[in-house]
């Protein structure tokens, strides 16, 4: 259930600036209030990689978001990192599903 969400952020939510050509990616965006820090977490075909950009003297970035520059970078990183593996791909995800609820 976990990697089906982290790979719905990549496939169509606001990750899918880190989608890789030869392989599933999986990843979560995250960005600090007034844009000051932003990155990308994820991992693929075995590898793991987390980007951040942020400033140093913590100024806003303005529009720079988890699912921008840092999932941009991860892309980068990750499709030169993966170069050299056979690409692998994951089974397809299933619809999630609740199996039982009781109410609070």
């Amino acid at each position: 259930a976990l990697n089906a969400m982290l790979r719905s952020v990549v496939v169509s939510g606001t990750g899918r600036a880190a989608g890789l050509s030869k392989y599933d990616a999986y990843g979560k965006t995250g960005t600090t209030q007034d844009n000051r820090d932003a990155w990308f977490a994820g991992h693929a075909g075995g590898l793991v990689c987390v980007v951040w950009v942020g400033r140093d003297d913590n100024m806003p970035m303005g529009e720079i978001t988890g699912g921008t520059a840092p999932a941009v970078i991860w892309r980068e990183v990750m499709e030169r990192a993966l170069a050299a593996r056979p690409p692998r791909r994951a089974p397809p995800l299933l619809a999630p599903a609740i199996a039982a609820a009781e109410p609070l």
